[in-house]
């Protein structure tokens, strides 16, 4: 038996994600929320390995909005039971807060476990700190990157992406693992699934709840904005000689080519 807590992010779509014309900044409140799909790898790994193993897989979940319906998708995936934490103080959380939370929730909730899977990253930020510095926090050995993963009598067995070469690792249980999107193809619920899901419990905290009377981050976001870009739209006009010699003087005027 081998029970497994899985670490779900809610984020906004990025591929519907536009910036205001503007400000340039995210217009966040008209993109869709999603969950992070990496975490979808991370959900779906570990319901393979309760098929085979048996168990149970919880997930968790923290953010400022958390929406009850992103979560019931985890659920209706396979997941037994699912704690989030809703709380408006987590909206400018970084990893390290983040991290802090998760460990909190899962030290109170989450009677015992013994592999905690995450995404790799977020869609939506791309730090690749909240699964490491929670293992950091939880004081258990974590590996980072894995593409493939097998469980042995106490221990992980983990292929990891290490640039261009792979690294195998065995880690000792309690240990918390961050997978990609090369690990697997998650699942898509059937309708008998996403009935269920309705049924399975649903466990919506505060911060108070869990003994979280403030948060530690790391990192301070200032402002986000997307790069603006222009095309000098130079037409060249001519007979195909002129032109080349005249492509050749702009880009050599511009630095973009070396004679």
């Amino acid at each position: 038996m081998v029970d497994c807590v899985v670490c779900v992010k809610q984020t906004v779509d990025v591929n519907q994600l536009r910036p205001n014309p503007e400000t340039l900044e995210p217009e966040y409140s008209k993109a869709p929320a999603k969950i992070s799909d990496f975490d979808l790898n991370a959900l779906e790994e570990a319901l393979r390995i309760r098929e085979r193993h048996g168990g149970k897989v919880y997930v968790v979940c923290v953010g400022s909005n958390v929406q009850q319906l992103l979560i019931r998708e985890a659920l209706a995936m396979g997941a037994d039971e699912a704690y989030v934490v809703s709380d408006p103080a987590l909206s400018s959380a970084d990893g390290l807060a983040t991290a802090g939370v998760l460990a909190s929730l899962i030290k109170s909730k989450i009677p015992s476990w013994d592999l905690i899977l995450c995404g790799e990253a977020s869609v939506d930020e791309g730090a690749y700190q909240t699964g490491p510095r929670l293992a950091e926090i939880l004081n258990i050995p974590h590996v980072s990157y894995v593409t493939k993963l097998e469980l042995e009598e106490g221990y992980v067995k983990a292929w990891k992406g290490m640039g261009g070469s792979v690294h195998v690792v065995r880690a000792k249980t309690p240990v918390l693992v961050t997978v990609g999107l090369e690990i697997n193809t998650p699942r898509l619920p059937s309708l008998l699934m996403i009935r269920a899901a309705g049924k399975k419990p649903l466990n919506e905290l505060k911060l108070q709840d869990i003994g979280v009377t403030s948060l530690e981050n790391a990192v301070e976001t200032r402002r986000v904005k997307a790069v603006k870009v222009e095309r000098k739209k130079q037409v060249i006009e001519g007979e195909p000689e002129e032109v080349a010699q005249k492509l050749v003087e702009i880009l050599l005027q511009e630095g973009l080519v070396k004679k």
